[in-house]
């Protein structure tokens, strides 16, 4: 059921199509390998966006950028005890960066929690519908003024091509069924709508989440040594709320929709380093947050 609130007075293959990913951090390299104009067009927009997101324009030396970053580093490690603070920022820094048209948009927070990047998109003017399975996490979204729907992420309810745009930021790893939240996505954008999909890989650094860094003993295992060594965690225990996640998995789940252009693929927190993503296996551990830029195509 969908509510409105009041106003306020707010295994590591490369699957993916190698046209489609990312050629180098040049655009030269693009436009030399034989793109058409449709696709070299994509491959501008994407450039120009993953650019602004988090990292590659202006240069990882600017002395805001670096400042904002080790700000955000310093929120980090006391997220798991007070994780409001760096996630607003972490949404207001995002939001602020898209190159996305926002203004009048519909869009879509896919697994809002309690609507961070909601808000932030609404100050900027779009039309946001906040999706979440948690109710907690629906009335804090609905309290600042978003409209929200308690959802299932994988069955949504609204009509195809509602959106024109979709952000799904760190929920992949929260569903046991990723492939079915790509086939939403794709249903519900708009043909030249986009998509920014974010999570965080399994064996990154935080991969584990609570149980991090006893997952890289395994799901199971790591469990049960995290659990004798620290007792249960108070949230995201591996196949309760928390999933293995890999970016060769993700990377063919899209290449096996045809309503949806990759456009590209790279490390959230640092997208200058995109080369990273490209590279099977090491993409898997030193990636940490893995961004995708989608297009919505027809098909």
């Amino acid at each position: 059921m969908t509510h409105t609130a009041p106003a306020p007075s707010a295994d590591a293959d490369d699957a993916s199509d190698p046209s489609a990913a990312p050629v180098g951090d040049g655009w030269g390299a693009e436009r030399a390998s034989g793109l058409d104009d449709e696709r070299w067009s994509a491959v501008q927009r994407a450039r120009l966006l993953a650019g602004k997101v988090l990292g590659g324009a202006p240069s990882d030396d600017d002395p805001d950028r670096v400042a904002s970053k080790r700000e955000l580093f310093m929120l980090f490690l006391s997220e798991e005890d007070d994780p409001e603070p760096f996630y607003v920022k972490l949404a207001e820094r995002s939001v602020a960066e898209f190159e996305f048209p926002l203004d009048g948009r519909r869009v879509l927070d896919l697994g809002s929690g309690p609507g961070y990047y909601s808000r932030a998109m609404q100050r900027r003017g779009a039309q946001v519908t906040a999706i979440d399975l948690g109710e907690e996490n629906m009335r804090s979204a609905a309290a600042a003024g978003v409209r929200v729907a308690y959802a299932d992420g994988t069955v949504l309810p609204f009509a195809d091509r509602s959106f024109d745009g979709v952000l799904c930021s760190n929920m992949l790893e929260h569903t046991p069924t990723p492939e079915k939240i790509f086939d939403e996505i794709e249903r519900v954008l708009r043909p030249g709508g986009w998509a920014w999909v974010s999570w965080t890989n399994w064996y990154s650094p935080w991969g584990g989440h609570s149980i991090s860094p006893m997952h890289y003993f395994g799901p199971k295992l790591g469990s049960k040594l995290y659990i004798r060594m620290f007792g249960m965690p108070d949230r995201n225990l591996p196949f309760t709320t928390l999933w293995p996640t890999y970016i060769s998995q993700m990377l063919r789940l899209v290449e096996q929709r045809p309503g949806l252009r990759l456009l590209d693929a790279l490390p959230r927190y640092y997208p200058s380093q995109r080369w990273i993503v490209k590279v099977p296996g090491l993409r898997e551990v030193v990636t940490w947050n893995c961004l995708l830029l989608l297009e919505r195509v027809s098909a």
